[in-house]
């Protein structure tokens, strides 16, 4: 008898896991279609100067990515410069970099968490100035800057930018 009610049990569960399966392809295809949306609401200040939305919303079905923190490195693994603007320009194209290896590109960041070893507003400035070159999309992702003291990536790196995106 309890050989029947398993055999029972492992058929019950193998016909749920087809049927689930089946449905979630149909709402997978279905939501692929859809894409991020970048909100910025009345009620806040316009952060596009800046260069970040408050919200990005990433429909269900889309197919998430973690990057870690790059920074301004070679291919070597060794520090570019000491000079900041020239760390934000690597930085940068170390993200850009990444993205194009998992066959993504700027567009389809959705958060960024930029680390700034003491942080002032002219370093700031120069993020915005170097990003608003390098960075051209059409909806800036949601972003953080975090002033720190410094970084573990290595000494004298003064800016690492970490991201998440979604396709």
């Amino acid at each position: 008898m309890i050989e029947k009610i398993m055999s029972f049990t492992i058929l019950l569960v193998l016909f749920s896991c087809t049927e689930s399966k089946n449905v979630n392809t149909l709402n997978n295809n279905s939501m692929a279609q859809e894409k991020n949306s970048f909100i910025n609401p009345k009620g806040l200040f316009n952060p596009k100067y800046n260069g970040f939305s408050h919200i990005v919303k990433v429909p269900k079905g889309k197919e998430m990515y973690y990057f870690s923190g790059q920074w301004a490195s070679n291919i070597e693994g060794k520090l570019v410069s000491e000079d900041f603007e020239e760390q934000v320009r690597q930085t940068v194209s170390n993200v850009k970099i990444a993205l194009e290896t998992a066959g993504l590109s700027l567009d389809d960041v959705v958060k960024q968490t930029v680390y700034i070893v003491d942080f002032t507003l002219e370093k700031k400035q120069i993020l915005i100035d170097v990003a608003s070159k390098e960075w051209r999309v059409k909806n800036f992702p949601a972003s953080t800057i975090v002033p720190l003291p410094l970084l573990a990536t290595a000494p004298n790196c003064l800016i690492e930018i970490e991201i998440i995106a979604a396709k």
